[in-house]
């Protein structure tokens, strides 16, 4: 401190001369040293298509990711958050937060204030946290929402500055249609465009579960995806300011084959435990109108004798499951394992619904469903992708691992702000210049 001191101590003259000769010999801007501070200016779109497996780049053509992935930074290990299926995991995506504090703990439970979620978008569910779109306005940048998550809210309105009108998921366009949505938003005048646009696509998910994997339906699924994808990149490539536009592609989740359904209101049933099944994708919450340590001792020892599932306790989780003991999350848990999944008798065919009484435990579903995904983070096949392609991103580098909630901080970077509020995620540099 007293070198710096006398140093500084120089007559004005003396001091002026040190100042011009520091200017000039300085970089003009940051931008031009740290390509992360020229942020103030980029343009952010994210493609989140459901359902897509990693496992479909190796078995279909998909040429416009294989561009991404050369001109890029990418990883073939995004890993969800728990249980891994859709809402949950789209929305830990948008909010960087897990489910414990967003509170979107499955596609479908019981909230005792404001009953049965079940697949909603309103952002008013929200217990926490923040939407990318929302933390993205409230920093004063206009946005855009296209089918995605928390894009309304009940109470406020339009969570973005522009929003899709779909009402419902039947009425969302297919993939083609939603790339032509994203393509008009950036042809917007400059003025008038958004600097962040949210799109969800219906993606090869619905193929997959019920075509299966290696289907000619989700071969066609795949491709369509990738058709958008390029669609998305030749249209920043003919705008003026292609170089300040980052595109990254991910899903929500993975896939994996499946041949049987855990018939759990049937087990229930069976062993006379008395609780309410929500049951989405390969676990269900056990709702307990007497959730006395008796009451679930006595279940969690009639449960445990399945080989076909594991019953937790809500609050003694495995370490990584980041559901929280809200009340929210069921009394107990069952996660089935591969390749067994749950889904509530409301899901089923009517035809079949009557097995929810007298059939047996496990129901082969191999003519139904042939595919899904729930399964706990880490295992084989429920990790998705992730590609990320613009001067922010780092060129022809893979990625070993990136977890959900790390998109949100990442991409808020590139725009040169600040995550919203709780997220619990982190700034992934290995994707970054």
């Amino acid at each position: 401190m007293k070198l710096r001191f006398r140093f500084f101590r120089v007559c004005s003259a003396a001091r002026a001369t040190l100042l011009l000769a520091l200017l000039v010999a300085a970089p003009a801007t940051r931008a031009d040293s740290n390509p992360d501070s020229a942020a103030n200016d980029r343009t952010v779109v994210l493609m989140l298509f459901d359902g897509f497996s990693p496992e479909y780049i190796e078995r279909f053509p998909t040429p416009a990711l294989d561009r991404m992935r050369e001109g890029g930074a990418w990883t073939h290990a995004m890993d969800p958050a728990f249980p891994t299926i859709s809402l949950t995991g789209g929305v830990t995506i948008s909010t960087g937060c897990w489910p414990e504090h967003h509170g979107i703990v499955s596609n479908l439970f019981i909230d005792p204030e404001r009953g049965f979620y079940d697949h909603a978008s309103d952002a008013d569910w929200l217990t926490g946290c923040e939407h990318l779109h929302q933390a993205a306005e409230r920093q004063g940048l206009r946005t855009a929402a296209l089918g995605w998550y928390g894009r309304n809210s009940e109470s406020a309105g339009p969570q973005a500055t522009y929003v899709s009108t779909e009402s419902g998921f039947e009425a969302y366009p297919d993939d083609a249609g939603r790339a032509q949505e994203v393509i008009e938003q950036l042809e917007r005048p400059t003025d008038e465009r958004p600097r962040l646009i949210l799109a969800y696509f219906k993606g090869p998910d619905g193929a997959g579960h019920f075509a299966g994997m290696d289907s000619e339906e989700t071969r066609d699924a795949v491709i369509a995806a990738d058709a958008a994808i390029a669609s998305v990149l030749d249209a920043i490539r003919a705008l003026p300011d292609a170089d300040r536009i980052q595109l990254i592609v991910t899903t929500d989740h993975g896939m994996r084959p499946v041949d049987a359904l855990v018939n759990l209101d049937r087990i229930l049933r069976r062993h006379d435990i008395e609780a309410r099944a929500v049951s989405t994708g390969t676990s269900s919450f056990l709702y307990f109108s007497q959730s006395d340590e008796a009451t679930l001792a006595d279940a969690i020892s009639k449960l445990s004798t399945y080989s076909e599932f594991d019953v937790v306790r809500k609050t003694a989780q495995p370490e990584g499951w980041h559901l929280g003991t809200g009340p929210r999350v069921g009394d107990l848990i069952v996660s089935a394992h591969p390749p067994y999944f749950i889904e509530g008798p409301g899901a089923w065919p009517w035809f079949l619904r009557w097995l929810q009484y007298v059939g047996p435990d496990f129901v082969s579903t191999s003519a139904a469903l042939k595919a899904t995904h729930g399964y706990p983070t880490g295992t084989p096949g429920v990790a998705g992708i992730l590609y990320g392609f613009g001067s922010a991103f780092r060129q022809d580098h893979e990625v070993d691992r990136i977890r959900a909630v790390d998109i949100h901080p990442t991409l808020m970077h590139v725009l040169g702000l600040e995550p919203g509020r709780s997220a619990d995620g982190e700034v992934e540099w290995e994707l970054l210049r």
